[in-house]
């Protein structure tokens, strides 16, 4: 398992995070990270939570803008 090293502007921190244990596919966490461009695992992981909770905003900001009415600018 590689390091985990800082990325610029990025200190490492455990403040407010948990210690979990998890069995992954390591094919599957390997193209997640190629994908997401990520340094190591754990960011892949942690940005991966990270997009959901950003995927479940989008859905709630989507539903509150169903049934408004918009009207041209030009």
């Amino acid at each position: 398992m590689p390091k985990t090293r800082p990325r610029p502007g990025r200190p490492i921190t455990r403040k407010g995070k948990v210690r979990k244990e998890f069995w992954l596919d390591p094919k599957l966490l390997r193209e997640a990270q190629e994908y997401l461009g990520t340094a190591t695992e754990r960011e892949t992981v942690e940005l991966a939570l990270d997009l959901v909770a950003f995927r479940r905003e989008l859905q709630a900001g989507a539903q509150a803008l169903r049934g408004l009415r918009l009207a041209r600018l030009d």
